[in-house]
């Protein structure tokens, strides 16, 4: 008898045996198109939660826009306050000065003539400079 026996399931009426090769190539088409499928699903849900944190940190973002907001308006508000209290006593200051101008004028006119003019001249000699 010779080795070129063939295989027992072949029979007269029995389909062809496919090729393996097709079979595999088949397999790593599925396979492939399976990793394709879930890639494209992780890609989605890194998506998702990548627009989530993004919102988480729009929010939070926009909450401490609004507090530091509100923190320097206040202290605004206050700067404001101190700012009107200094001018009020720096009014009340040249208005007591000015008073004080103005009698010493009246109770001694000569002293205060020279005293001006001696500024005068001051200040006239520092212009020039």
């Amino acid at each position: 008898m010779s080795d070129t026996s063939l295989p027992s399931d072949i029979g007269f009426g029995a389909a062809p045996t496919a090729d393996p090769f097709q079979a595999a190539k088949a397999s790593a088409l599925k396979a492939a198109e399976e990793l394709r499928t879930a890639a494209a699903q992780k890609a989605s849900e890194l998506r998702n939660a990548a627009e989530a944190r993004a919102q988480q940190l729009k929010a939070s973002a926009g909450q401490k826009a609004a507090e530091i907001k509100s923190d320097l308006q206040d202290k605004t508000e206050d700067l404001r306050a101190y700012a009107d209290e200094a001018l009020g006593q720096a009014k009340q200051r040249y208005e007591t000065l000015l008073a004080e101008a103005e009698n010493l004028t009246r109770e001694k006119p000569r002293q205060a003539l020279l005293t001006a003019f001696g500024v005068g001249v001051l200040v006239g000699l520092i212009l020039r400079r």
